[in-house]
């Protein structure tokens, strides 16, 4: 796919989210957590005015520490991956995170749900407009236009970092967003619609095999529809540097899905390859999170 044309979709899709204010609501998470990290539910609005929730997590460095350096944070397939997950980053490298829920996801759940019968892979294969991904990478950008207008957050030091489906939505972010500065993805989903349905042999891409099993007919519309939303043709236009990990035994979210992607990034970037790995979270992970984001955020 040329990059023009996923310029213009996008440019497209970015025009129509900056028509709808953030409308950002935030109250505090009572009782505190942690002593350490102050919690916020926030509150926004994405397209189409659909209201969508995330948490703000912030360490608490003191008086006079100045605007810090920020993370994009968002969840696997499930939705409900905790906000707590990525605390280290704000205990030990004094990073805010922003965990983002899409429509649908975790808490945003409650306010909008994937139609019955379909699930976020098969929604709207039938027009690129009506993909779930195309408001849910939204929801992400729109994550980032509250992060840009939080006094305490350093604009130009914005980072994105997930797990599953979590580093295909960074991914997504990293090439949709140039204020995007850094970006970490591990073991990313939605990647290589073509061959994932051809390899996985666990996890959700089985909900879109089955589906074009039932629908032959449909296929080739179906997956011209998600390559709009495959991070392995938004790769070229990522810009800046980004890490990606891959489990070689991952049945899930097969390295064939995942290493044309990394082959297809011309920014600066790096990988890791673990023997054995199947799909979750490895400890090895741990600090290339911290060298990456240290590195390129400061």
């Amino acid at each position: 796919m040329k990059a023009d044309d996923l310029r213009g979709f996008w440019g497209a899709v970015r025009a129509e989210l900056d028509a709808v204010p953030v409308g950002a609501e935030t109250e505090p998470v009572e009782p505190p957590l942690d002593a350490l990290v102050q919690v916020q539910r926030v509150t926004m609005s994405g397209l189409g005015g659909v209201r969508f929730r995330a948490y703000l997590c912030t360490p608490q460095l003191g008086a006079g520490a100045g605007p810090r350096p920020a993370v994009v944070c968002t969840p696997g397939y499930g939705g409900t991956t905790p906000h707590t997950s990525w605390w280290g980053l704000c205990y030990d490298r004094g990073f805010a995170l922003l965990v983002v829920y899409p429509r649908g996801q975790g808490e945003s759940a409650e306010l909008w749900r994937v139609p019955a019968g379909l699930s976020k892979l098969t929604m709207g294969l039938d027009d690129p407009a009506g993909q779930y991904y195309r408001a849910a990478y939204a929801d992400c950008m729109r994550g980032i236009d509250f992060l840009c207008e939080h006094p305490g957050i350093d604009r130009e030091r914005i980072g994105a970092l997930g797990l599953s489906q979590g580093g295909g939505l960074t991914l997504a972010t990293a090439a949709l967003d140039g204020r995007v500065r850094a970006a970490v993805a591990h073991e990313p989903f939605l990647c290589n619609y073509p061959v994932a349905v051809e390899t996985a042999t666990t996890g959700p891409y089985l909900e879109l095999t089955a589906w074009l099993r039932e629908h032959p007919e449909r296929r080739e519309q179906a997956l011209a529809t998600l390559a709009w939303f495959d991070p392995v043709n938004l790769a070229q236009l990522i810009a800046c540097p980004t890490f990606i990990s891959i489990g070689l035994a991952d049945t899930t979210c097969p390295p064939e899905t995942i290493r044309p992607v990394y082959d297809a990034i011309t920014a600066m970037k790096g990988l890791i390859e673990i023997p054995g790995a199947g799909h979750g979270w490895q400890y090895d992970y741990r600090p290339f999170n911290d060298l990456w984001l240290r590195r390129f955020l400061g």
